[in-house]
């Protein structure tokens, strides 16, 4: 595999992690405005953590690779542990 795809991986699962647990433990922070300041600053801290594994990169490669997938993913994950929790 090619290091371009490899960095890719890297980047969606560490984006993939993280939305999903920002996303379980967003209900718990009481109100909306907390959990989407915590993750607007979870996003932050992502894409220096992105920058420090694979590289500087591009923001559209990190948009597409990382911010688009948190970002759906918190939300699902926020709107089924609101509906089944």
């Amino acid at each position: 595999m090619e290091k371009d795809q490899k960095d890719s991986i890297i980047t969606v699962t560490i984006h993939l992690a993280a939305g999903i647990l920002l996303g379980v433990l967003s209900p718990m922070l009481g109100r909306a405005l907390y959990a989407v300041s915590a993750a607007l600053i979870t996003m932050a801290v992502l894409r220096h953590v992105t920058y420090r594994v694979v590289g500087r990169k591009e923001l559209s490669w990190w948009a597409g690779n990382g911010l688009f997938i948190y970002i759906f993913i918190w939300i699902d994950a926020w709107i089924l542990a609101v509906n089944f929790f």
